[in-house]
């Protein structure tokens, strides 16, 4: 068994990682902020949360369609010990969710239920946001059917690999992977060019509760400052006050005993 990546040392991975990311975007002028978890110990720890053990950040859709071009650019020519699932990459696990960004000099083990095992490395999570309806009954349209694409896309992408090759193969009309990730991106980009003044991470929705958390204004988006993580500088929203009251409310305050708990990651060194 080769040795396991925990604690300090982990975060010390995802550090690297993050500020990997962080360089290459820079260098190319590409717009991100750090989110979620990862927003929240940048403001109330100045780094990680001490219980948290992942990285978050968040694009909108035209900065990130910029980043994975030149990555995939730069990769042709080059040597990295990092690797980009691209959002809609076959060879993404979480196709049409997130796009994963992670040192392949490490393993990272994902358990799901049925006792599915995904395998990559640690990683960062990058969230794409898309321009949204203000109505609400349209925003609800939006979010089902980019629901129901995305579960589809889910559907061919784990279960019917042999089916999309042959599709594929033989140019058929039929349903495959390729279809549904045809119509899923025709519904996130549907407002794109009208820029909207809200945006969201579409398929953050919650149909039991008709609700989606990751809904922003357009316009906390255009603005960015640097913060301290870990003793370094790195990009985030100059709203963050906004962003963060909207996804913890009182999000200074620590959260009960019981729920500082992270995600109990296994990592291993390769």
């Amino acid at each position: 068994m080769n040795q396991p990546i925990k604690g300090k040392e982990l975060k010390s991975v995802l550090l690297k990682t993050l500020l990997r990311f962080n360089e290459f975007c820079t260098k190319n002028n590409i717009k991100y902020t750090i989110a979620y978890g990862t927003a929240l110990g940048a403001i109330r720890h100045k780094g990680f949360i001490p219980w948290d053990d992942d990285i978050d950040v968040i694009m909108m859709r035209p900065e990130y369609e910029k980043f994975e071009k030149a990555w995939k650019q730069y990769i042709l020519n080059s040597t990295d010990r990092y690797k980009l699932w691209p959002e809609m990459d076959e060879e993404n696990y979480f196709m049409a969710f997130c796009a994963k960004f992670f040192d392949t000099e490490t393993v990272l083990y994902e358990h799901f239920s049925k006792g599915k095992v995904v395998e990559y490395g640690v990683y960062i999570d990058i969230f794409v946001l898309d321009h949204i309806p203000i109505e609400k009954n349209e925003q609800r349209k939006l979010f089902m059917d980019v629901r129901f694409y995305w579960k589809w896309i889910q559907h061919f992408q784990r279960h019917f690999k042999k089916w999309n090759r042959f599709v594929r193969k033989c140019h058929l009309p039929l349903p495959n992977l390729d279809t549904m990730a045809k119509k899923l991106m025709e519904c996130k980009n549907k407002y794109n060019r009208q820029l909207t003044p809200v945006v969201s991470l579409t398929q953050d929705y919650q149909k039991k509760t008709d609700f989606n958390k990751s809904i922003y204004k357009y316009d906390w988006f255009k603005e960015f400052i640097e913060v301290e993580f870990e003793n370094n500088k790195v990009p985030i929203i100059k709203e963050y006050d906004d962003m963060l009251k909207q996804t913890y409310d009182d999000y200074m305050k620590l959260p009960p005993k019981e729920q500082q708990v992270g995600h109990n990651v296994e990592a291993y060194w390769k």
